[in-house]
């Protein structure tokens, strides 16, 4: 019986970092971790932007537990043998999280993620002049301090492109890999001369763009597709390798119900419509704060978002390509 499992995860997080870097690393971790969100642990593990040695068991331990209805997580204690022995110049992280079925009452609730119109503006225009940089310049714009703290964030993001209305590029990070202001600029760049579906942006086209910033939220797989809004979610549809991404205000400038958005984002992945019923084919949400240049209603990032995969598809590692 399910009621009788117990289930044991053991893994060091980071090794050998100084004292402060090691808590930035676990910091990340662990609270990708509190949102649930092992798909962000996954890719960050492999790519070793995240680090724990057990990382493949953390994230198995938490499909299993997901299972088997338990699906929120609590952290209980964090520290590192810098706090022990007093050695803070190599250290191993060490954390100890409970899972649950029911969300502890203890936790408290996170704030939806939101952005100033300062600092909306501040990252439009680092999207605007990396963009204009990487055409010009043929050379990946630097970003200064920014003086914003939420800015300084690691959050995954997406960079949407159009000319005249239409679509003219799209590429995004989808997990929390760098600072925001630091995500935006290399998205926007890749938007503007990497999307394999266009020609790169020329110099006469830099004065007719118009800019789009999607912010992700955590990543939650898809229990029951009654959880999906649309209009709120964005989905991901993961197969094997294959993989396809829709950004949440897609369905709605479609003007797709939720059983054609779930279709057509099989068919963004290159797969049969109704792939997404396959029993080895995985359904992620997430949420996503949209704002800029004749954007849509920015719709609200709640605490509990869900989650998506990563897709696979031409450009830089990391990158998506989320527009049908």
């Amino acid at each position: 019986m399910r009621a009788q499992t117990l289930i044991l995860i053991s893994s060091d997080l980071s090794h050998y970092h100084p004292y402060e870097e090691a808590v930035r690393i676990d910091h990340h971790t662990l609270q990708a971790l509190e949102e649930w969100d092992y798909l962000s642990l996954w890719r960050n593990f492999q790519t070793r932007t995240w680090e724990a040695c057990g990382g493949g068991p953390i994230v198995a331990g938490m499909i299993a537990a997901e299972r088997l209805g338990a699906s929120h997580a609590q952290l209980l204690k964090y520290a590192n043998s810098g706090d022990t022995s007093g050695d803070k110049t190599r250290v191993v992280g060490y954390g100890a999280v409970a899972i649950t079925r029911e969300k502890p009452t203890a936790t408290k609730k996170s704030a939806d993620f939101s952005l100033t119109g300062h600092e909306k503006d501040a990252l439009m225009k680092i999207a605007r002049a990396s963009v204009e940089t990487a055409v010009r310049e043929r050379k990946m714009y630097l970003v200064g301090s920014t003086g914003l703290p939420r800015l300084e964030e690691d959050r995954g993001a997406f960079v949407t492109l159009k000319e005249h209305g239409e679509l003219r590029g799209c590429i995004g990070y989808i997990t929390p890999m760098k600072p925001l202001a630091e995500t935006v600029r290399d998205v926007a760049a890749y938007a503007a001369r990497e999307d394999p579906r266009f020609q790169p942006v020329s110099t006469a086209e830099l004065s007719l763009l118009q800019y789009e910033v999607s912010v992700m939220s955590p990543i939650r797989r898809v229990l029951d597709i009654k959880q999906i809004k649309v209009g709120k979610h964005g989905l991901i549809i993961k197969k094997g390798n294959i993989e396809g991404l829709l950004l949440p205000q897609v369905p709605v400038e479609e003007k797709w119900d939720r059983d054609t958005f779930i279709e057509q984002t099989c068919v963004k992945a290159g797969l049969p419509r109704q792939a997404w019923k396959d029993d080895d084919t995985d359904m992620f949400m997430f949420t996503a704060l949209v704002f800029g240049e004749h954007a849509m209603n920015e719709p609200a990032v709640p605490d509990q978002p869900a989650a998506p995969g990563p897709p696979r598809q031409p450009g830089p590692p990391g990158l998506d390509l989320p527009r049908p």
